[in-house]
Protein backbone atom coordinates (compact mmCIF):
# COMPACT_ATOMS: atom_id res chain seq x y z
CA UNK A 1 0.00 0.00 0.00
CA UNK A 2 1.18 3.61 -0.72
CA UNK A 3 2.69 5.47 2.06
CA UNK A 4 0.84 9.25 2.26
CA UNK A 5 1.61 12.07 4.94
CA UNK A 6 -0.86 14.60 5.92
CA UNK A 7 -0.34 18.05 4.94
CA UNK A 8 -3.45 19.59 6.32
CA UNK A 9 -7.34 20.27 5.40
CA UNK A 10 -8.32 22.63 3.14
CA UNK A 11 -12.01 23.61 2.04
CA UNK A 12 -10.50 24.79 -1.56
CA UNK A 13 -10.95 21.21 -2.63
CA UNK A 14 -14.48 19.94 -2.24
CA UNK A 15 -14.41 16.53 -4.28
CA UNK A 16 -12.90 13.26 -2.58
CA UNK A 17 -10.70 11.65 -5.47
CA UNK A 18 -11.17 7.95 -3.96
CA UNK A 19 -15.26 8.21 -3.91
CA UNK A 20 -15.97 10.93 -6.22
CA UNK A 21 -18.33 12.39 -3.95
CA UNK A 22 -18.87 16.14 -4.08
CA UNK A 23 -20.10 19.55 -2.49
CA UNK A 24 -17.57 18.16 0.65
CA UNK A 25 -17.43 20.96 3.61
CA UNK A 26 -13.73 20.43 2.98
CA UNK A 27 -11.25 17.81 2.60
CA UNK A 28 -7.77 16.10 3.57
CA UNK A 29 -4.88 16.77 1.35
CA UNK A 30 -2.43 13.70 1.53
CA UNK A 31 1.04 14.16 -0.08
CA UNK A 32 2.18 10.55 -1.56
CA UNK A 33 5.93 9.29 -0.34
CA UNK A 34 8.18 7.16 -1.65
CA UNK A 35 10.22 4.17 -0.40
CA UNK A 36 12.86 6.92 1.20
CA UNK A 37 9.61 8.91 2.61
CA UNK A 38 10.23 11.56 0.04
CA UNK A 39 7.58 13.61 -1.48
CA UNK A 40 6.30 11.45 -4.63
CA UNK A 41 4.03 13.16 -7.07
CA UNK A 42 1.43 16.03 -6.27
CA UNK A 43 -1.00 15.83 -3.38
CA UNK A 44 -4.42 13.85 -3.20
CA UNK A 45 -7.48 15.40 -1.27
CA UNK A 46 -10.20 12.96 0.27
CA UNK A 47 -12.71 12.95 2.75
CA UNK A 48 -12.17 12.02 6.03
CA UNK A 49 -12.95 8.25 5.92
CA UNK A 50 -11.75 7.73 2.55
CA UNK A 51 -8.56 8.79 3.49
CA UNK A 52 -8.39 6.61 5.77
CA UNK A 53 -9.03 3.86 3.71
CA UNK A 54 -6.63 5.29 0.87
CA UNK A 55 -3.85 5.44 2.96
CA UNK A 56 -4.74 2.27 5.41
CA UNK A 57 -5.31 4.41 8.61
CA UNK A 58 -8.23 4.50 11.10
CA UNK A 59 -10.42 7.52 11.27
CA UNK A 60 -8.42 8.05 14.65
CA UNK A 61 -5.06 8.08 13.00
CA UNK A 62 -6.54 10.98 10.15
CA UNK A 63 -7.54 12.94 12.41
CA UNK A 64 -4.00 12.51 14.76
CA UNK A 65 -2.33 13.66 11.30
CA UNK A 66 -4.65 16.64 10.62
CA UNK A 67 -4.24 17.76 14.21
CA UNK A 68 -0.21 16.87 13.65
CA UNK A 69 -0.27 19.13 10.55
CA UNK A 70 -2.04 22.10 12.02
CA UNK A 71 0.63 22.62 15.16
CA UNK A 72 3.16 22.18 12.43
CA UNK A 73 1.52 25.03 10.70
CA UNK A 74 0.69 26.85 13.69
CA UNK A 75 4.60 26.64 14.87
CA UNK A 76 6.30 27.65 11.08
CA UNK A 77 3.50 30.87 11.31
CA UNK A 78 4.80 31.67 15.17
CA UNK A 79 8.40 31.13 13.70
CA UNK A 80 7.97 33.20 10.54
CA UNK A 81 6.18 35.92 12.47
CA UNK A 82 8.83 35.88 15.10
CA UNK A 83 11.86 36.32 12.51
CA UNK A 84 9.84 38.80 10.84
CA UNK A 85 9.89 40.83 14.18
CA UNK A 86 13.38 40.54 14.76
CA UNK A 87 14.46 41.37 11.94
CA UNK A 88 12.16 44.62 11.88
CA UNK A 89 13.67 44.95 15.59
CA UNK A 90 17.45 45.07 13.48
CA UNK A 91 16.35 46.96 10.81
CA UNK A 92 14.84 49.90 13.34
CA UNK A 93 18.39 49.86 15.52
CA UNK A 94 20.36 50.40 12.58
CA UNK A 95 17.85 53.45 11.04
CA UNK A 96 18.12 54.92 15.07
CA UNK A 97 22.21 54.90 14.75
CA UNK A 98 21.90 56.47 11.04
CA UNK A 99 19.67 59.26 11.82
CA UNK A 100 19.63 60.19 15.31
CA UNK A 101 23.41 58.51 16.12
CA UNK A 102 23.89 57.86 19.90
CA UNK A 103 24.53 59.38 23.13
CA UNK A 104 22.80 62.96 24.27
CA UNK A 105 21.74 63.22 20.48
CA UNK A 106 19.36 59.57 20.63
CA UNK A 107 18.18 60.48 24.12
CA UNK A 108 17.08 63.97 23.25
CA UNK A 109 15.50 62.38 20.25
CA UNK A 110 13.99 59.47 22.67
CA UNK A 111 12.98 62.33 24.88
CA UNK A 112 10.66 64.93 22.79
CA UNK A 113 9.47 61.77 20.23
CA UNK A 114 9.33 58.95 22.63
CA UNK A 115 9.91 55.35 21.82
CA UNK A 116 6.59 55.23 19.98
CA UNK A 117 6.93 58.20 18.10
CA UNK A 118 10.79 56.55 16.91
CA UNK A 119 8.54 53.66 15.75
CA UNK A 120 6.23 55.24 13.75
CA UNK A 121 9.16 57.69 12.02
CA UNK A 122 11.26 54.50 11.23
CA UNK A 123 7.53 52.84 9.48
CA UNK A 124 6.72 55.91 7.65
CA UNK A 125 10.49 56.13 6.57
CA UNK A 126 10.52 52.16 5.11
CA UNK A 127 6.93 52.56 3.57
CA UNK A 128 7.50 52.48 -0.35
CA UNK A 129 7.62 55.66 -1.36
CA UNK A 130 4.78 57.06 -3.80
CA UNK A 131 6.01 56.80 -7.15
CA UNK A 132 4.14 59.06 -10.03
CA UNK A 133 2.89 56.11 -12.81
CA UNK A 134 4.41 56.04 -15.71
CA UNK A 135 3.49 58.76 -18.52
CA UNK A 136 1.14 56.98 -20.98
CA UNK A 137 3.67 58.45 -23.89
CA UNK A 138 6.34 55.92 -22.44
CA UNK A 139 4.01 53.14 -23.52
CA UNK A 140 1.62 54.03 -26.12
CA UNK A 141 0.61 50.10 -26.88
CA UNK A 142 0.65 46.64 -26.03
CA UNK A 143 0.86 43.63 -28.29
CA UNK A 144 0.62 40.31 -27.71
CA UNK A 145 0.67 37.40 -30.13
CA UNK A 146 -1.12 34.16 -29.20
CA UNK A 147 -1.12 30.81 -30.64
CA UNK A 148 -3.88 28.27 -30.24
CA UNK A 149 -3.66 25.03 -31.97
CA UNK A 150 -3.21 26.05 -35.76
CA UNK A 151 -4.44 29.14 -35.36
CA UNK A 152 -2.42 32.78 -35.13
CA UNK A 153 -3.73 36.07 -33.53
CA UNK A 154 -2.18 39.54 -32.89
CA UNK A 155 -4.22 41.28 -30.16
CA UNK A 156 -3.04 45.07 -29.71
CA UNK A 157 -4.04 47.61 -27.14
CA UNK A 158 -3.53 51.11 -27.78
CA UNK A 159 -3.88 54.45 -25.66
CA UNK A 160 -7.19 56.46 -26.39
CA UNK A 161 -10.79 56.91 -25.34
CA UNK A 162 -10.84 55.90 -21.82
CA UNK A 163 -7.64 54.17 -22.09
CA UNK A 164 -5.57 57.07 -20.85
CA UNK A 165 -2.41 56.16 -18.08
CA UNK A 166 0.02 52.84 -18.66
CA UNK A 167 -2.04 51.08 -15.88
CA UNK A 168 -5.51 51.69 -17.49
CA UNK A 169 -3.31 50.30 -21.16
CA UNK A 170 -2.33 47.48 -18.92
CA UNK A 171 -5.78 46.70 -17.76
CA UNK A 172 -7.45 47.00 -20.89
CA UNK A 173 -4.93 44.97 -22.83
CA UNK A 174 -4.96 41.74 -20.47
CA UNK A 175 -8.94 41.87 -20.77
CA UNK A 176 -8.42 41.68 -24.41
CA UNK A 177 -6.15 38.85 -24.52
CA UNK A 178 -7.78 36.61 -22.03
CA UNK A 179 -11.23 37.41 -24.30
CA UNK A 180 -9.22 36.21 -27.34
CA UNK A 181 -7.63 33.46 -25.99
CA UNK A 182 -11.52 32.38 -24.84
CA UNK A 183 -12.91 32.62 -28.82
CA UNK A 184 -9.70 30.81 -29.98
CA UNK A 185 -10.52 27.94 -27.85
CA UNK A 186 -13.74 27.42 -28.58
CA UNK A 187 -12.95 27.88 -32.09
CA UNK A 188 -10.39 24.87 -31.99
CA UNK A 189 -12.71 22.30 -30.04
CA UNK A 190 -13.62 20.37 -32.66
CA UNK A 191 -9.62 20.05 -33.37
CA UNK A 192 -9.30 18.72 -29.02
CA UNK A 193 -12.77 17.00 -30.13
CA UNK A 194 -10.78 14.51 -32.36
CA UNK A 195 -7.85 14.91 -30.65
CA UNK A 196 -9.34 13.22 -26.97
CA UNK A 197 -11.23 10.72 -29.21
CA UNK A 198 -7.68 9.21 -30.54
CA UNK A 199 -5.84 9.40 -27.64
CA UNK A 200 -8.91 7.44 -25.95
CA UNK A 201 -9.26 5.17 -28.70
CA UNK A 202 -5.55 4.49 -28.24
CA UNK A 203 -5.80 4.08 -24.30
CA UNK A 204 -8.35 1.32 -24.81
CA UNK A 205 -6.13 -0.30 -27.29
CA UNK A 206 -2.82 0.11 -24.27
CA UNK A 207 -5.02 -0.74 -21.50
CA UNK A 208 -1.56 -1.74 -19.67
CA UNK A 209 0.15 1.52 -20.52
CA UNK A 210 -0.40 4.06 -17.29
CA UNK A 211 1.29 6.70 -19.62
CA UNK A 212 -1.25 6.13 -22.39
CA UNK A 213 -4.21 6.04 -19.84
CA UNK A 214 -3.00 9.39 -18.39
CA UNK A 215 -2.51 11.17 -22.22
CA UNK A 216 -5.80 10.33 -23.27
CA UNK A 217 -7.21 11.93 -19.55
CA UNK A 218 -5.20 14.94 -20.11
CA UNK A 219 -6.69 15.03 -24.22
CA UNK A 220 -10.32 14.59 -22.51
CA UNK A 221 -9.14 17.89 -20.18
CA UNK A 222 -8.09 20.09 -22.80
CA UNK A 223 -11.09 19.58 -24.72
CA UNK A 224 -13.68 20.23 -21.87
CA UNK A 225 -11.77 23.28 -20.92
CA UNK A 226 -11.63 24.64 -24.52
CA UNK A 227 -15.27 24.16 -24.44
CA UNK A 228 -15.67 26.44 -21.10
CA UNK A 229 -13.15 29.09 -22.86
CA UNK A 230 -10.64 27.91 -19.68
CA UNK A 231 -7.23 28.02 -19.47
CA UNK A 232 -4.89 24.68 -19.87
CA UNK A 233 -1.64 24.34 -20.10
CA UNK A 234 0.63 21.44 -21.64
CA UNK A 235 -0.41 18.45 -23.22
CA UNK A 236 2.43 16.34 -21.38
CA UNK A 237 0.48 13.66 -19.40
CA UNK A 238 3.31 14.88 -16.36
CA UNK A 239 2.17 18.39 -16.43
CA UNK A 240 -0.21 18.30 -13.74
CA UNK A 241 3.07 17.21 -11.59
CA UNK A 242 3.70 21.45 -12.18
CA UNK A 243 0.60 22.58 -10.61
CA UNK A 244 0.66 24.53 -7.27
CA UNK A 245 -1.09 23.37 -4.67
CA UNK A 246 -3.95 24.16 -3.08
CA UNK A 247 -3.80 27.07 -0.29
CA UNK A 248 -4.42 24.82 2.98
CA UNK A 249 -6.25 26.88 5.57
CA UNK A 250 -5.72 26.06 9.16
CA UNK A 251 -7.53 27.51 12.14
CA UNK A 252 -7.88 26.74 16.04
CA UNK A 253 -11.58 27.98 15.96
CA UNK A 254 -13.73 24.57 16.22
CA UNK A 255 -17.23 25.16 14.54
CA UNK A 256 -20.42 25.79 15.96
CA UNK A 257 -21.96 22.71 14.62
CA UNK A 258 -19.28 20.41 16.03
CA UNK A 259 -19.81 18.61 19.37
CA UNK A 260 -16.75 17.37 21.44
CA UNK A 261 -16.92 13.49 21.31
CA UNK A 262 -13.43 13.35 23.56
CA UNK A 263 -10.77 15.71 24.16
CA UNK A 264 -9.88 17.68 21.19
CA UNK A 265 -12.22 15.10 18.81
CA UNK A 266 -14.96 16.67 17.17
CA UNK A 267 -18.11 15.56 14.68
CA UNK A 268 -21.23 16.30 13.79
CA UNK A 269 -24.50 15.70 16.00
CA UNK A 270 -25.39 12.70 13.37
CA UNK A 271 -21.67 11.13 13.59
CA UNK A 272 -21.97 12.08 17.73
CA UNK A 273 -24.82 9.38 18.16
CA UNK A 274 -23.74 7.13 15.66
CA UNK A 275 -20.30 6.34 17.71
CA UNK A 276 -22.45 6.30 20.94
CA UNK A 277 -23.99 3.85 19.70
CA UNK A 278 -21.30 1.29 18.71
Amino acid sequence: MKAYKVLGTTDDVTTCELCGKQELKGTVALMPLDADGNEDGEACYFGVSCAAKAAGWTLKEVRVGIKAAKEEALAEERARRIEEREAEKRAYNAWVAETYGSGATLKDAVQKHGVAGLWAQFRAAQAAPVVDEEPAEAAPFRETVLRVADEERTVRTELGDRVRTVKQLEAAHTKAVKAALVEMRRANLPAFEAAAKSAEDEALKSRGAWWVQEAAKRARNIARRAERGTTFGCTSAWASALKPLPKIRYTEEVPAYLVEIEPDHYATPEAAEQLALI
